[in-house]
C-alpha cells in the first residue's frame, strides 16, 4: 500500500546518489528521512518522517558478463507522535551539540585567554619585580660601590638618591660620612706634612747646631744624639742608641752628673709646686786620651708626656729628659786670657814704677861707694849692683811683654797679599843665603784683609817657635805653606767660598798633652826662659782678624809624634778677591794648579 512500498528491480528513483553510493560501499542503507527542525534530510524534500531501508539483492545468475544490480528498498512513514518526539529529541540533541560545541570553544577561548593573561600577568609581575628590585637595590648597590671605593681610599662625594625614605636618608648619611672622612683625612695629611716639615726642620737644626743635644728616656737610655754631641765627645753614638748611659764609657760620668741634677730638680719641688722647668750646671767631664777634661755648660729639662695617674691629679708624667750642652773650654780659656790680661796690665803699672828707682839706686850706690871700699868689697858691690841692674832690665822686659799683651792695639785691616808678607819675613831668616832649614810652598792666593804689622809679628813668632822646636832635632826642617781652600756652602750666587790657609809645621818634639789644650793661654810654655805670651798674642791677633787658628801634633804611626803643626785660616778677603775671576783663580790655586815657589836650604 501507500504506507509500505518496496521496490525490487533496479535502483529506486527516489534513491539519491548518496544513498546508492552508501549501499554500494556498505551493502546497505537505513535512515529516517524527512524534515527535522526545518532542515531537509538526505533527499532534501519536505514531508513527514519516513523510514528508508535499502539493501543490495545478489544476482543468482553470476555468469552474465554484465550482471544487473538489484536493490531492495523499504519505506515506511514514521508515526506523527513518534516523529514529534524524535523531532524534539533531535532538536534537543542539536541544541546539546551546539552548546557542547560552544562550551568546548569557549573553554578553549577561556583557557587561551587565561593563559595569555597569566603570561602577561607573570611578565608584568616580573618586570614590576625587576623594576622595584632595581629601585630598591640601586641605593644598596651605590652604597656597596661607595663602600668599596672608600676602602680603596676614594673619599669623593657619591651620587645621592633623591628620596625621602630610609634608603635616601642612608645614602645622604653615607655621603656625609665620606665628606667627614675626606676632611679628616685631608686634615691628617696636612698635619702629617706639617709634622714631617717640622721634623725635618728640627733635624736640620739639630744637625747644624754647634751645641750638643742628648735625649734620654725615663730609664736614662740614650734615644737621640745630634752631630754636635758627637763632635764634642769625639765619638759617634749611632750604635749606642737605647743603651743606658752608665754602659757608655765616655758618658758614664756625664750620665751620673745628669741623674743627680734631675734628682736635685725633683727634690726642689715642694707643696705640689714644680721646680723651675730646667736646670743649668757646669760639668767637668774627662775624655779618654785627653789630659784636660771637657768643661761643659749643661742645661736639662724634663719631657712631659701628659696627665699623670698618681695621687695628685694633674701631676705631669715624665716621658724622658733632654740636655743641651756646650763645650766652654775655649770660653774658660778666653776668660783666663782676659783675667791674665788684666793681671798683666796691673803688673805693668805697679811693677814698672819702682824698677827705675831701684836701678838708679843700685848704680848710685856703686858710683858713691866704689872709691871708699877696699878692692874686694868694691868688687862685691860692683857685682851686686850689676846683678840688680840686669834683673831690673829683665823685669822691665817682662813688664813690657805684659804691657804689649794687655794692650794689643786693634787690627787695622787693609788689602794685603799674604805671600808678599811671608817673603818679607823670610828674609829675616836668611832663606836666600842658606842660613835656615825652611821649606816654603807659596801658592797663588787671593788678596786678604789684614794688618801687615800684626801679621808680620804672627809669622815671626810661629817661625821662631818652630825653629826653637827643631833646635835639638838631628835632621831639622820647618815647612811654611800658603794655599787657597774652599770652605762651607756656596754663596747666594752659587760661587764657592774661598779662604786662605797659612800652615807652619816642624819635625820637633811636638806639644805635650797637658800643653796642647791650653797652648793659647798666657804663661803656658815649654821653654825654660819663655814667658808663655807668644802664642797667646798670636791667638789675640788672629781673633782680631776674624780668622781661625788650629794647633795639633803631627802623628806618624799610632801615637808617635813627628812634630807640631799650626794652621791659620783667613776668611776675610778683599773686595776684588770676591769677583768670579779671582774666585776661579783661587779655586785653581786650591786645587794645586797655581804657581809655587819652593826654597829649601840646610843650616850650615
Amino acid at each position: 500500500d501507500e504506507q509500505y512500498r518496496a521496490v525490487v528491480s533496479g535502483v529506486p528513483a527516489s534513491t539519491g546518489a548518496k544513498c546508492v553510493a552508501r549501499v554500494a560501499r556498505e551493502s546497505g542503507y537505513a535512515a529516517i528521512e524527512g524534515e527535522v527542525d526545518g532542515d531537509p534530510q538526505e533527499r532534501g524534500s519536505k514531508g513527514p518522517l519516513r523510514l528508508r531501508v535499502v539493501t543490495r539483492i545478489p544476482d543468482a545468475n553470476t555468469m552474465d558478463l554484465q550482471p544487473t544490480e538489484r536493490f531492495l528498498q523499504l519505506e515506511q512513514p514514521v508515526p506523527a507522535a513518534l516523529a514529534r518526539n524524535a523531532d524534539a529529541v533531535q532538536r534537543a540533541y542539536r541544541e546539546y551539540q551546539e552548546k557542547a560545541l560552544g562550551r568546548t570553544g569557549l573553554r578553549k577561548m577561556y583557557i587561551g585567554t587565561l593563559t595569555l593573561a597569566l603570561f602577561l600577568a607573570t611578565f608584568v609581575a616580573m618586570m614590576l619585580a625587576l623594576a622595584l628590585g632595581n629601585q630598591l637595590a640601586r641605593p644598596l648597590f651605590l652604597l656597596a660601590q661607595g663602600t668599596k671605593e672608600v676602602t680603596e681610599g676614594d673619599y669623593t662625594p657619591k651620587r645621592e638618591i633623591k628620596s625621602r625614605d630610609e634608603l635616601g636618608f642612608l645614602t645622604q648619611s653615607f655621603n656625609a660620612m665620606t665628606r667627614q672622612l675626606s676632611e679628616a683625612r685631608a686634615a691628617v695629611e696636612k698635619n702629617r706634612v706639617a709634622l714631617e716639615h717640622s721634623k725635618a726642620y728640627l733635624e736640620s737644626i739639630l744637625a747644624n747646631l754647634t751645641a750638643g743635644v742628648f735625649v734620654f728616656d725615663r730609664q736614662f737610655r740614650l734615644t737621640t744624639a745630634n752631630p754636635g754631641a758627637e763632635r764634642i765627645f769625639r765619638q759617634p753614638f749611632e750604635t749606642q742608641l737605647g743603651v743606658p748611659l752608665e754602659h757608655i764609657g765616655v758618658l758614664a760620668e756625664f750620665g751620673a752628673m745628669a741623674r743627680k741634677a734631675f734628682a736635685d730638680q725633683e727634690a726642689a719641688s715642694s707643696d705640689g709646686d714644680r721646680a723651675r722647668g730646667h736646670w743649668q750646671q757646669q760639668f767637668s767631664v774627662p775624655i779618654t786620651g785627653e789630659t784636660d777634661p771637657l768643661t761643659l755648660l749643661v742645661r736639662g729639662a724634663r719631657l712631659v708626656a701628659g696627665t699623670g695617674t698618681g695621687a695628685e691629679a694633674g701631676n705631669p708624667q715624665t716621658a724622658g729628659y733632654v740636655v743641651v750642652f756646650d763645650d766652654i773650654s775655649d770660653v774658660i780659656s778666653a776668660q783666663r786670657s782676659v783675667a791674665w790680661g788684666e793681671v798683666a796690665r796691673r803688673l805693668a803699672h805697679e811693677i814698672k814704677n819702682p824698677l827705675t828707682p831701684i836701678q838708679l839706686s843700685a848704680e848710685r850706690l856703686q858710683m858713691k861707694l866704689s872709691d871708699k871700699l877696699s878692692p874686694t868689697d868694691a868688687d862685691v858691690l860692683k857685682r851686686g849692683a850689676t846683678t840688680i841692674v840686669n834683673q831690673v832690665a829683665a823685669m822691665k822686659q817682662m813688664v813690657d811683654d805684659f804691657r804689649d799683651y794687655a794692650r794689643t792695639p786693634p787690627a787695622v785691616l787693609s788689602s794685603l797679599q799674604l805671600n808678599d808678607l811671608v817673603s818679607e819675613v823670610l828674609t829675616l831668616y836668611g832663606v836666600e843665603e842658606g842660613k835656615s832649614a825652611l821649606k816654603v810652598e807659596l801658592s797663588a792666593l787671593p788678596v786678604i784683609r789684614g794688618d801687615a804689622t800684626q801679621l808680620r809679628q804672627v809669622i815671626h813668632n810661629l817661625l821662631q817657635n818652630a825653629q826653637d822646636a827643631v833646635a835639638d832635632t838631628p835632621n831639622p826642617h820647618v815647612t811654611l805653606e800658603t794655599r787657597a781652600v774652599e770652605y762651607g756652602d756656596p754663596d747666594a750666587e752659587g760661587r764657592s767660598r774661598i779662604a786662605v790657609r797659612l800652615t807652619i809645621s816642624d819635625n820637633g818634639a811636638g806639644f805635650p798633652a797637658r800643653i796642647l789644650t791650653r797652648a793659647f793661654e798666657p804663661y803656658v810654655t815649654t821653654k825654660a826662659k819663655g814667658t808663655g805670651l807668644g802664642l797667646a798674642m798670636v791667638k789675640k791677633i788672629v781673633d782680631e782678624h776674624g780668622a781661625r787658628i788650629d794647633i795639633r801634633n803631627r802623628m806618624k804611626t799610632g801615637d808617635v809624634i813627628e812634630g807640631a803643626q799650626i794652621s791659620i785660616l783667613f776668611l776675610q778677603l778683599a773686595d776684588d778677591a770676591a769677583t768670579p775671576e779671582s774666585g776661579a783663580r783661587s779655586s785653581r790655586a786650591a786645587a794645586g794648579q797655581g804657581t809655587k815657589a819652593t826654597v829649601q836650604t840646610r843650616a850650615a
